[in-house]
């Protein structure tokens, strides 16, 4: 049985929905429909029954679905051990990391017991404040909020985690008083939105669903970059919607309130494009993936 199809199970065993499921794993629903089939069909039991109220787990289904994690992260450590001899002791790894994604505990210390474990390996990392579609053809591995749909056919994503969100707020603002503010709220604000012409970004992205959850009475002023955005923030020139990394570098006068519409988030992606050409960046990709096994939309913070 495949890691990749037991890892679609365990994605629609949370979601208990196709269609959400194929979005979240970028799989179109018959590919999904398939893949289920096949393995239903090696194990000789039926994982999952449709009907009209919409897809449940038979007990088989229920079974696998609270070991396919575990099952997954040990194949994956295995599957290293058994390829580690074959990687060389040398090589050159460029990493281009989003500067948000750059504040992340966990990337900062994977990346620090990463270089020490392969000294042989020459590691360059950019922090970059923009994020172009390009950069996952001028980086080995790129750790970014992006979702990039163009990708090369050899490349290769993975969904590391998906972080809820924080509206940013002036001194003195009437949401102040609140902990938690859904976007309906925002009706009459004004955004500021940083690379606002990276439709594919998320910043763009939560600007155009704050949007429509206003009936469109919004108004925006664009950003060059997030510090840019802060710094208008502070001055009173408007309210900024920012992952919930934005805790440990903003300035104390600045209140944060949560954002309580689930699909108003920030996703954390890790990319690779040069795979075939780099083994450090395929050692790097498969040792990061199989220790962050990739949560579900809305299973974290």
């Amino acid at each position: 049985m495949k890691t990749e199809y037991l890892y679609e199970f365990s994605v629609l065993a949370r979601t208990l929905n196709f269609s959400r499921a194929a979005q979240a794993l970028f799989l179109s629903q018959p590919i999904l429909s398939k893949h289920i089939q096949k393995m239903e069909a090696e194990l000789g039991a039926t994982l999952l029954v449709r009907s009209t109220h919409g897809v449940a787990l038979t007990e088989a289904g229920r079974l696998l679905a609270a070991q396919a994690d575990e099952i997954i992260r040990q194949c994956g450590h295995a599957e290293h051990r058994l390829k580690k001899g074959h990687f060389p002791a040398e090589g050159r790894l460029r990493i281009g990391c989003s500067f948000e994604i750059a504040q992340a505990a966990h990337i900062r210390l994977f990346l620090s017991a990463f270089i020490n474990r392969y000294r042989g390996i020459d590691v360059r990392i950019d922090v970059l404040s923009r994020m172009p579609r390009e950069v996952i053809d001028q980086y080995d591995i790129v750790f970014s909020p992006c979702s990039y749909f163009d990708l090369p056919e050899h490349a290769r994503r993975a969904l590391v985690r998906r972080h809820g969100t924080y509206l940013v707020l002036p001194p003195g603002h009437p949401l102040m008083s609140h902990s938690s503010v859904g976007l309906h709220q925002l009706s009459g604000q004004t955004l500021i939105v940083p690379y606002a012409d990276e439709l594919f970004g998320p910043y763009a992205q939560n600007w155009q669903l704050a949007v429509r959850s206003c009936a469109r009475k919004l108004n925006h002023i664009p950003a060059p970059n997030v510090a840019t955005a802060l710094l208008l923030v502070s001055l009173g020139q408007g309210l900024l919607i920012a992952p919930r990394y934005i805790k440990s570098f903003v300035s104390p006068e600045i209140f944060l309130a949560a954002i309580s519409n689930p699909a108003c988030c920030f996703h954390e992606y890790i990319y690779s494009a040069t795979l075939r050409q780099n083994p450090a960046a395929e050692l790097f990709f498969d040792e990061f993936t199989s220790a962050y096994t990739p949560l579900l939309p809305g299973s974290g913070d």
